[in-house]
């Protein structure tokens, strides 16, 4: 994320929550914190905030990923397709061709 994409995220939450401050400091702080991150990523999570509180986001709000629910249930489409689509393994000879790769970059001896 660059530096412009950080002022453009933090402006939308100026104009979202009228009491956010925006200022140069603030810029570059957040930029240090959000720069390994996507403005994508962090514009969706920014809206669904929005949606959810009347409160500015913090940076963790903003950088928290979707949680998964593990515990859900496979319809039966979805457990035949886990099933039926599973790729075949590597044949034995793919495999002590790669093998040999490896150990060829990694000067490994077999004795």
């Amino acid at each position: 994320m660059t530096k412009r994409e950080t002022f453009t995220l933090l402006a939308l939450i100026a104009v979202y929550y009228e009491q956010f401050e925006l200022n140069q400091e603030k810029i570059d702080t957040w930029h240090k914190a959000l720069k390994a991150y996507s403005f994508e990523e962090l514009e969706e999570n920014l809206l669904a905030h929005v949606a959810a509180s009347p409160y500015p986001p913090k940076i963790a709000q903003l950088i928290q990923k979707k949680q998964v629910d593990s515990r859900a249930i496979p319809s039966l489409e979805e457990t035949s397709h886990l099933i039926y689509n599973q790729e075949d393994p590597a044949r034995p000879s793919v495999i002590e061709e790669e093998l040999a790769k490896m150990r060829k970059i990694l000067n490994i001896r077999r004795e």
